[in-house]
């Protein structure tokens, strides 16, 4: 979590948590948390000292961090947030992902924070309750499947990374690449230089813009926007779902474990007119376009969106990129190959992606071209198959796509609504957990002490 960079061991913690409280880069609460841990990547046979700059402080960098460290590498994050993000949306750990979450050491306190949710309603637009199901039924989740909100997760990686450097509230301006380095440019902290760069910076990604070019040669849009906020748990709800649904249109309020708000997500078919993702003022004029005539708590929260501290509102895209690196400069998580909440896998792609990309990198020595092409070709099948399961589920979703079994589809859902969504989530269920564990992870580590290539 904390720095011990330019050349700080356990000895001189001292002098660099001076240096830190001068600098401003670092709390003395994370300088504190990396004391224990100062050394641990020497006891991982570290074959490099490469530097290497992560764009992102979300789930993708943060793992990435972690296991770059481990393996010996020279991690810097640089994040335009002021601080890390906490709160946020409940995200999943599925399959395969939840193996990278042991190897970190972290599943227990993953388990320990869950959101525990007890259960979900599905509830017509007048609010009689249709349905009822439990949490992990809901959430698509089996077997030991966790859900977790997002900004937990992240405290939850941060504070089990050591001896890497944070820069809050900065981004890259430019980057220049040559035979040996990568020149990074950035906004507040001016020019620094790294051997490598990843990019995990998210769908919107700056360093996707600054390497391969502008974000509309990679994005494809599914048609369907998302919009989630916090509200006062005006409902009392207790780790409790309330969902209404119907073809192009999605309403929902949740509480999880540990906060006193709620939350209140929508999800709707794409209007005929352009959305500005940019104006607060429009977004709320096209919701209550789109959801007029639903009674409910619909109106309510509607009402509550404009005091909303955090609002969060965009459309469900994918991205898809023939390559996900060039040269010195390497993508992950959404950066790269985004499947739009509409998978849910989005947060299992950022663990195993990074944990790979990390794990390739150590078994090429740092021979980044061998790793970047390896990364490739151990993510590409996952990530294909759990992208299709976004585009499925969004075409579901779009009411506009007329046939006959969508016009069949709409009369069932006014006959019996509640069988025909829990009919329609189990059969989602179990087409994300065959996804989830469609790809089995090297054990980098174990190969790495042995002495062999991963």
């Amino acid at each position: 979590m904390a720095d011990l960079g330019s050349g700080c061991n356990r000895a001189e913690v001292p002098r660099c948590l001076k240096q830190s409280e001068r600098t401003g880069v670092l709390s003395k609460r994370e300088f504190a948390i990396t004391i224990g841990r100062a050394n641990q990547a020497e006891s991982f046979g570290a074959r490099t000292h490469m530097r290497v700059l992560i764009s992102g402080a979300g789930i993708a960098g943060l793992t990435a961090a972690f296991w770059l460290r481990r393996y010996g590498f020279v991690p810097t994050i640089v994040e335009r947030a002021p601080s890390l993000a906490t709160g946020g949306y409940k995200i999943d750990v599925r399959g395969t992902a939840l193996q990278v979450l042991r190897r970190m050491r972290i599943h227990d306190a993953v388990i320990a924070a869950s959101t525990d949710m007890q259960g979900a309603l599905l509830v017509d637009k007048d609010g009689k309750v249709i349905n009822q199901m439990s949490g992990n039924a809901f959430g698509h989740r089996a077997g030991e499947d966790v859900e977790i909100v997002r900004g937990t997760l992240c405290e939850i990686l941060m504070d089990h990374i050591s001896d890497v450097e944070f820069i809050f509230g900065d981004s890259i301006r430019s980057i220049s690449q040559s035979s040996d380095r990568v020149r990074v440019e950035l906004a507040r902290n001016g020019p620094r230089e790294f051997d490598l760069v990843i990019g995990a910076d998210g769908l919107h990604s700056n360093v996707r813009r600054l390497v391969f070019g502008d974000e509309t040669r990679f994005v494809h849009e599914l048609g369907l926007y998302l919009c989630v906020y916090t509200v006062p748990n005006y409902l009392h709800l207790d780790r409790l779902e309330m969902q209404y649904s119907e073809l192009g249109r999605v309403a929902a309020i949740w509480s999880s474990r540990g906060d006193a708000n709620a939350k209140a997500c929508f999800g709707f078919a794409a209007p005929f007119i352009p959305i500005n993702l940019q104006d607060k003022d429009q977004q709320q004029d096209v919701l209550k376009h789109v959801y007029a005539g639903i009674g409910w708590e619909v109106p309510r929260l509607l009402g509550l969106m404009p005091s909303a501290p955090d609002l969060y509102f965009d459309a469900a895209a994918q991205i898809r990129m023939a390559q996900w690196s060039q040269d010195r400069v390497a993508l992950a998580g959404d950066a790269g190959y985004c499947a739009s909440p509409m998978s849910g896998q989005g947060t299992s792609l950022a663990l195993i992606g990074a944990y790979v990309l990390a794990g390739e990198l150590a078994a090429a020595s740092g021979d980044y071209q061998t790793a970047f092409q390896t990364y490739e070709s151990e993510m590409r099948p996952f990530v294909a198959l759990n992208q299709e399961l976004a585009v499925r589920s969004a075409k579901l979703m779009r009411p506009n796509e007329k046939g006959v079994s969508t016009w069949l589809l709409e009369q069932i859902m006014r006959i019996a609504p509640g069988r025909v969504i829990a009919f329609f989530m189990n059969r989602a269920t179990q087409r994300i957990q065959h996804a989830a564990n469609a790809i089995t992870l090297k054990d980098y580590a174990t190969e790495r002490a042995a002495g062999h290539p991963a």
